[in-house]
């Protein structure tokens, strides 16, 4: 797949998933605005990119804060011109059964995933609105629909998205936009393993999952309008 001079925001690039996908769009000639809030990570991912001859950007942003990711976009559009493709990875845990959850705890998912998702939406949209241009992907995940003690916080943030995602689809369709969404089963990176006893050989390998991200980023997909994809390893 080709992506020569587009610009990719790509949220929660400094780990796994993230990580491996910057990688491959830029292999694949995209330009990477490299969105995460750990900044040593998304440093390094940067050299490590332009020293294989690609190009990125690494842009530290908390995606749940309007006014970061407001300066993040207008950063990639004053370097690159504009922003073409938008993945909505980041993500972030806290578990616990519901009556022991904090507030704080509810919130805290919903507003770096659900929030996030929404907020990186909004800024994007109305560049890719005037060029009549774009591409969404977002990244749910299989605790929407396989229930696990303890994800509820996870599992209602990740939903939301789903939905939200069904919802933008229809209010885009018109301008050349295509949201779609991956439903991710468990992949083998080390947020994962922490957290799992299921054997990495038998996970989604990161690899994996960044080449689907790519091919529902370019013009082959151009048909998958509104999906949620299901896509899961061979544990099950």
């Amino acid at each position: 797949m080709e992506f020569r001079e587009k610009v990719v925001m790509l949220t929660g690039a400094g780990k796994g998933v993230g990580r491996e996908t910057a990688k491959h769009f830029a292999g694949a000639g995209a330009r990477v605005g490299l969105i995460a809030r750990t900044q040593r990570d998304i440093q390094s991912l940067e050299k490590e990119i332009r020293h294989s001859g690609g190009q990125a950007m690494a842009l530290c942003c908390d995606i749940s804060q309007e006014e970061q990711v407001d300066a993040a976009v207008k950063q990639l559009e004053t370097a690159w011109g504009g922003v073409d493709i938008l993945v909505n990875n980041a993500a972030v845990f806290r578990g616990g059964l519901v009556e022991e959850l904090s507030l704080e705890d509810w919130h805290y998912p919903i507003r770096v995933i659900l929030d996030g998702t929404f907020l990186c939406c909004k800024h994007v949209l109305p560049g890719m609105k005037r060029r009549k241009y774009g591409k969404i992907v977002n990244i749910a995940s299989s605790a929407i629909q396989h229930a696990f003690p303890g994800y509820s916080a996870y599992a209602a943030a990740k939903g939301g998205v789903v939905a939200f995602a069904k919802t933008l689809t229809e209010e885009v369709r018109a301008y050349g936009i295509n949201v779609n969404t991956i439903i991710l089963g468990l992949t083998n990176t080390a947020e994962v393993k922490q957290r799992s006893d299921i054997p990495a050989e038998k996970m989604l390998q990161p690899a994996q999952v960044a080449n689907t991200i790519l091919y529902l980023s370019s013009d082959q997909a151009k048909g998958f309008q509104g999906a949620a994809l299901e896509f899961f390893g061979d544990y099950l």
